[in-house]
């Protein structure tokens, strides 16, 4: 008390600090990192690994089972999927919500290397990837019609160097860029008259272009450097290499005799992207971290600037994304909502006291802000959407203890007290309720800390921040509120003049009283009827994104045929090109796109993939609301017009990607039924109303040729398995046997043959390592037809195929998986196992979460109580006001036609301490009545006349402050604002009149107990 005293003497220190701290919090709010979504470490981590040549099956059993094995070793380990592919192993490894990752990836690696030894020979190292959720923040196309990939690549080399140069930025990726290489096909058939394998060439190939540094000659002169060139300097060079000699001839057999050498694109580079149609080449750039990314944006589009001057006015560099533009969008989107709540708040101010009043209160909030930015810097925490929302949430929170501790000096002023008397007064005499609401709104926020996983990283910022202001509110209402109330209050006019509201409210309790029962009965049956209207609301995990951001997936029904992709890809590009709602699209052939959103799925390279990002804008028609509606009349479309493959169309999703809100993992040992049952599953889904795009993982099926070696031949003719396969996977494969270095560039030098069908094949001869003679394919080995799948993928090391399907606007995923759950008890499915892993799943883990921490909210409440009022049952009374604001709640989202979504819960659990502290402070005011010799009811009827004007006053003020964000049709913020503020709404003009009524029902009895002897004081 003593330093609260002091702030009430030396108002011009407090003023000075005052001006300290507005300055230093804005500063701080410049020099803070700012972006878009909030940082959420990855949960998993994805091992490749390459084994050349191998079938889906060999990579199945050789590769993926032993990883799998070994992951499940790991610390933290939770679950694997795995996919094994043409000659690729993809494990995913996730980890429990709770474990320590950065000792769980260093247990990874260490295990990913001991087995090694264990995989088979021929098998490439294991790369690990554990930064999946690493985004671009920015990516830029470079485009021309005139340009080829490599002159556009060559750009974007420039373009990198010079960009790579600005502070903030951590690197630049080229993508895109189609490689050249040096091609040697060799003829087979010429490369059959001679002594010479495949192999024998890569190895003279490398033998020949090598650099090794020869020495030096010690001459008087002193040391000379002796250079022996060893490497090629033209494709004559490689042409004129000599690789054998004729047996029969003795003749020289040089490279150029047996095969062509030439330049080209490598085929490996399928991958490839078109911006608006045109031939384009990438570039992802990557931002240092607590990094101001709307700063180092400025400085990169001035160096652009720069850069476009001195570019071809044909060559085209155009902003696919550019987060340091949608983090400023979205920082001005959060900011402009809280100016206009501040403006709406300190209006309510206005209205319900004078102007010179209402001042000083209000001033309370651009200090308690500026405070919270000085306190976030401080803490590391950074500006983006949930620590903006975060302080749009407690903007009206912040007046709360100002209008409280404001009214009862202006009471005392009233009385005829000094400004300095009625000021120390006044927070003597709230000091304790004011500490114990103020520690009741952090203690409903705290457990909101404990929600684990990435859902939990994701929200963490927003309790984080709304405890920081309620602190820093607190901390300014106790120390610069009395000290300019003293300064500034005068004595009201009209004291005892009261409101219509007033009057109205006191006549209501004053009926209360007198029917008790009836009110009590009444309540009870509001909460009820809350509880059944909860259950028709429809239920949500995260809403989309609010990006204005869509992207197609692509799948070719033709495998391996980069071609029939690219005619894919084009059709659609035709459709979106007609729409006017589409601003824009860029396009990735044999793969995905570079992670443009922190929850894009990794999309693996594969010749018939291809994804497309499209850029909209719904202004531009106002033909549809949302953008779940263009996405249903995009996919509608795309049903009806493309064929010889299917393209999905997908929104961004937030937090916790699910990649459909229904999602069925299928798991089981035998893939043929594995895939009856999903058809089964599938065909169910159609026939039920609101599903779309419903869609499996299978894996396609495709033919391939499988060469089967008698072993008993091949040794007798002393060939090697080894020889066989490794020759066998030079010629069809290709081997990359050396560099070739031109101009500074290197390009590979990749040995492959002619071979075009199973008669070549058959016919190309292998080369004994042992004995140096040759035999045909033929003699040692058979070619056949076989069909194979293209990748087997497994869920908890069983084989699993997954069902998905989307939902349309108006429907309801939970409700659509209880209809589906339904139909599939009564399925033969073969002893297929059904896991329901969709919306309805997370919505069940997370709430629970949630639930816990609404358990923990309220403990924490009860006791804070308990230690204020030393009672148990007076902390129950209070506690009576929070299922009053739940119709509130149910009203409120039904009115705005939102789910109960997993922010609306989040918003539910906020209203607790809000509510809270307005019981808190009539209870307060009853118990001082009871004290000064007030009867039960009478305390009551002074307890509701002396705190109205303050519990209205900062109810509205917190309500009104979040009318911006309720109505900015935000999906993720919107339903969160709409619960406090609805919930808020019922639960303080119940609390004026339900409240004053259990408490007196209670207390009444308490009393009768006491004078009959029969109960004790509570």
């Amino acid at each position: 008390m003593g330093l609260i005293k002091a702030a009430i003497e030396n108002k011009k220190i407090v003023l000075f600090l005052v001006i300290l701290v507005i300055i230093g919090g804005f500063y701080s709010y410049y020099i803070v990192p700012k972006q878009e979504s909030p940082d959420v470490s990855s949960p998993a981590a994805m091992i490749t690994t390459i084994y050349p040549g191998a079938s889906p099956a060999d990579i199945e059993t050789l590769v993926t089972k032993k990883i799998e094995d070994k992951v499940e070793e790991i610390d933290g380990y939770d679950y694997a999927e795995s996919y094994s592919k043409n000659s690729a192993s993809i494990v995913i490894v996730y980890l429990n919500n709770d474990a320590d990752k950065d000792k769980a990836w260093r247990d990874l690696r260490d295990k990913i290397n001991d087995l090694k030894p264990q995989l088979p020979d021929g098998c490439q190292a294991s790369t690990i990837n554990t930064n999946l959720t690493e985004t671009a923040g920015m990516i830029l196309s470079i485009s021309g019609k005139n340009y080829s990939y490599e002159q556009l690549g060559n750009y974007a080399d420039d373009i990198k160097k010079s960009l790579n140069n600005v502070n903030g930025i951590s690197r630049f990726d080229v993508d895109g860029k189609q490689d050249k290489q040096v091609k040697i096909d060799v003829d087979w058939t010429e490369i059959n008259k001679y002594g010479i394998s495949l192999v024998d060439l890569c190895n003279v190939l490398k033998a020949q272009n090598i650099n090794i540094p020869s020495g030096s000659l010690n001459l008087k002169t002193g040391k000379i450097k002796v250079e022996t060139p060893g490497t090629f300097t033209s494709l004559q060079d490689i042409q004129n290499t000599i690789v054998g000699v004729s047996k029969t001839t003795g003749e020289t057999v040089r490279i150029k005799d047996i095969a062509k050498v030439y330049m080209d694109y490598d085929d490996n580079s399928d991958l490839k992207f078109t911006d608006n149609g045109e031939n384009a080449v990438l570039l992802a750039g990557y931002f240092q971290d607590n990094k101001n990314i709307v700063l180092v944006g400025d400085d990169v589009r001035k160096e652009l600037d720069t850069i476009k001057k001195q570019l071809p006015s044909d060559l085209t560099i155009d902003e696919v994304t550019f987060q340091p533009k949608d983090v400023s969008d979205s920082v001005s989107f959060f900011m402009k909502n809280l100016r206009e709540g501040i403006i709406l708040v300190i209006i309510t101010v206005l209205i319900g006291m004078s102007l010179r009043n209402a001042m000083v209160v209000s001033a309370v909030i651009p200090i308690s802000i500026s405070m919270s930015f000085l306190a976030m810097y401080v803490l590391g925490i950074k500006v983006q959407q949930m620590s903006t929302t975060a302080l749009i949430i407690a903007l009206g929170i912040l007046v709360d203890d100002a209008i409280v501790i404001g009214d009862v000096i202006q009471v005392g002023i009233d009385q005829g007290l000094s400004g300095n008397e009625a000021a120390f007064q006044g927070i003597k005499r709230l000091f304790v309720p004011v500490f114990t609401s103020t520690l009741i709104i952090v203690g409903a926020f705290a457990p909101l800390l404990t929600i684990p996983g990435a859902v939990g990283e994701f929200m963490r910022s927003l309790p984080q921040v709304v405890m920081i202001c309620v602190t820093c509110s607190y901390l300014s209402a106790l120390l610069v509120t009395p000290a300019m109330s003293s300064l500034f209050f005068r004595k009201s006019k009209n004291v005892d003049k009261e409101s219509i509201v007033r009057k109205m409210f006191r006549n209501l309790l004053s009926y209360g009283l007198k029917h008790k029962k009836t009110i009590v009965a009444v309540a009870l049956g509001v909460f009820i009827v809350a509880i059944g209207l909860l259950k028709t609301l429809g239920m949500q995990f995260f809403p989309y994104a609010d990006k204005n951001i869509i992207y197609i997936d692509v799948a070719n029904e033709k495998m391996e045929d980069i071609d029939s992709t690219t005619s894919l890809v084009k059709q659609i590009e035709a459709i979106l090109k007609t729409e006017k709602d589409v601003t824009g699209y860029t396009s990735a052939i044999g793969g995905g796109m570079p992670k443009f959103y922190i929850t894009m799925p990794t999309v693996a390279g594969s010749k018939d993939t291809a994804q497309i990002m499209v850029r909209i804008d719904l202004n531009k028609s106002k033909q549809f609301k949302t953008r779940q509606e263009l996405a249903e009349h995009l996919q509608s479309l795309l049903d009806s017009k493309i064929s010889e493959g299917t393209a999905t169309v997908k929104q961004l999703e937030q937090a916790q990607p699910i990649g459909a809100p229904i999602r069925l993992r299928l798991t089981g040992d035998d893939l043929d039924k594995l895939y009856a049952a999903s058809d089964k599953i599938q065909q169910q889904l159609l026939n039920i109303p609101g599903t779309l795009n419903v869609r499996d993982d299978a894996a396609k099926k495709s033919y391939e040729y499988e060469v089967n070696i008698d072993d008993a031949k091949a040794s007798q003719l002393g060939l090697l398995k080894s020889d066989i396969l490794q020759q066998i996977n030079i010629a069809l494969n290709g081997y990359s046997s050396s560099v070739y270095r031109k101009n500074g560039k290197e390009y590979d030098i990749l040995v492959k043959t002619n071979v075009s069908s199973v008669k070549d094949l058959e016919n190309l001869q292998i080369k004994s390592s042992i004995t140096d003679n040759k035999v045909l394919l033929a003699q040692v080995a058979s070619v056949k037809l076989t069909p194979e799948l293209d990748q087997i993928k497994h869920y908890k090391k069983e084989r699993t195929v997954t069902v998905y399907s989307d939902v349309k606007t108006g429907y309801n995923s939970v409700n659509i998986e209880n209809a589906l759950s339904e139909q599939i008890k009564k399925m033969d499915l073969n002893g297929v196992n059904v896991l329901y892993d969709g919306e309805k799943h997370q919505i069940q883990t997370n709430f629970t979460s949630l639930a816990v921490a609404g358990v923990f909210t309220v403990l924490i409440i009860y006791v804070l109580l308990f230690v204020q009022f030393k009672s148990f049952v007076q902390p129950l009374i209070i506690m009576c006001s929070l299922p009053l604001s739940l119709i509130g709640v149910v009203i409120g989202l039904m009115i705005f036609r939102m789910p109960l979504s997993l922010t609306a819960v989040m918003g539910i659990i906020s209203l607790i301490g809000v509510v809270i502290r307005n019981a808190i402070l009539l209870i307060e005011y009853i118990n001082g009545g009871r004290e000064e010799g007030l009867s039960i009811n009478e305390a009551c009827l002074y307890a509701v006349s002396q705190r109205f004007r303050p519990i209205i006053l900062s109810s509205t003020a917190t309500i009104t402050g979040l009318i911006p964000l309720a109505l900015s049709n935000s999906a993720l913020f919107g339903p969160m604002s709409v619960t406090i503020m609805f919930g808020l709404l019922t639960a303080t003009f119940l609390t004026f009149i339900a409240i004053p009524v259990i408490y007196s029902v209670v207390n009444t009895k308490i009393e009768q107990r006491a004078v009959q002897g029969k109960g004790i004081s509570l």
